[in-house]
């Protein structure tokens, strides 16, 4: 009788590259959807990161430093370092069979320097023409913003990428005012494809004991005293006029950073009515804000990625933002009305919006969650695509 042997399939590794590892828990939550579309494949993968001890220590995946570790930083020596920043990332490159970008709103010039994530990102996709890598942008955030620098690095990488999704129309757009010449689709940001996590409110409590989530984030930053008390006294402002509606009142975060101006919040509703029916909920992931914003019936938030997890979890959204991402949302799940700016937004007109969300709660629901649905079908088809467009197959022992 023949005896059979069965041999491994050998891995590809495929790298999922992102500004990871510092605390981002959008960006977090976009490696985790790149870590879902090569699980169970034949796929390593390898997180090229920011931090990639922490990286590696949340995610449990190989991860490495986007720059070299060692490249000197300073005086005249920190052009050798640059030097080696990219012998590091065509090595990197090298090593493996693919190259994923998976979400985020990494094509943002606005604050950034040419030769910081735009840089790296050019000599990515140099790399990977040089070394025949495919070169896949899944889903990402881009505007026109930066300087000369910044708009030059983005468009050649975008142009080189073998695939570009677009993750708004207003992305799409900024790509045509880079001067990028291909067709982008838009496919939603890649953290939709998630599943919901948390049990909905029970029916008909958004008119007899409604429940409103405020999504505070730390604007302002360890120089920008001013900014973050001004941020501050206008989300009081808001807290105190939604309880004075009669809904009850959930501050919830995003990230670490946001705590101490949450906590300030809460302290001063508390000090001014010590019965006033506000609570704090911490959140450092976009699961962790999921389950706190679960059982509400509205939220209002500004950080992205809180108005994301929220329609992933069919919560109406309101918006006080600071950019097209927050619009754009905002405007693909209701009316785009109900996207305000951080800066100047209207306290009445977000109580106004919430009471009406609250009077037709059932029906807004249902519409988040079918809109939440599409989206997630939409990212998980394109999975489905990326995944063959890679060959990868489901991980198996091969008979030979």
């Amino acid at each position: 009788m023949r005896g059979t042997s069965r041999r491994t399939v050998p891995s590809r590794r495929v790298v999922l590259f992102g500004e990871t590892g510092i605390g981002n828990y959008g960006n977090e939550a976009s490696l985790a959807a790149g870590l879902r579309l090569l699980a169970g494949t034949d796929a390593m993968p390898v997180a090229v990161a920011q931090l990639p001890g922490v990286v590696a220590a949340e995610h449990g995946v190989e991860a490495v430093e986007i720059r070299h570790p060692s490249g000197p930083r300073r005086g005249l020596t920190s052009l050798l370092g640059r030097v080696a920043d990219v012998v590091h990332l065509g090595r990197t490159v090298r090593s493996v069979d693919a190259v994923v970008v998976p979400g985020t709103g990494i094509f943002e010039g606005h604050g950034v320097r040419p030769r910081g994530i735009p840089f790296s990102l050019f000599w990515l996709a140099a790399w990977a023409r040089v070394w025949r890598r495919p070169l896949l942008l899944l889903s990402v955030g881009v505007d026109d913003g930066g300087s000369r620098g910044v708009r030059w690095f983005f468009a050649r990488t975008l142009e080189w990428a073998d695939l570009v999704t677009v993750r708004d129309e207003e992305s799409a757009r900024a790509l045509a005012a880079l001067g990028v010449r291909r067709a982008a689709p838009v496919v939603p940001d890649v953290v939709l494809g998630r599943d919901p996590v948390a049990q909905p409110p029970e029916p008909g409590t958004a008119l007899t004991d409604p429940l409103v989530a405020v999504g505070l984030m730390d604007w302002g930053g360890a120089e920008r005293d001013a900014d973050r008390e001004a941020y501050t006294a206008r989300s009081l402002g808001l807290v105190r006029a939604l309880l004075d509606a009669g809904v009850r009142v959930r501050v919830v975060t995003g990230e670490d950073l946001d705590a101490r101006v949450a906590v300030e919040v809460v302290r001063r509703t508390e000090a001014a009515d010590p019965r006033a029916a506000v609570e704090l909920a911490e959140a450092r992931s976009v699961e962790e804000v999921a389950v706190a914003v679960g059982g509400c019936h509205v939220l209002v938030a500004a950080r992205y990625h809180n108005l994301v997890a929220a329609v992933s979890e069919g919560v109406p959204v309101v918006a006080t933002g600071y950019g097209h991402k927050q619009a754009s949302l905002v405007a693909a799940y209701g009316p785009a009305a109900r996207a305000h700016d951080r800066d100047t937004y209207e306290v009445s007109a977000i109580v106004t919006q919430v009471r009406e969300i609250l009077a037709h709660h059932a029906a807004e629901s249902a519409r988040i969650r079918a809109v939440a649905a599409a989206d997630r079908a939409a990212v998980r088809a394109q999975e489905d695509r990326v995944r063959s467009l890679l060959g990868l197959r489901a991980r198996e022992s091969v008979a030979s």
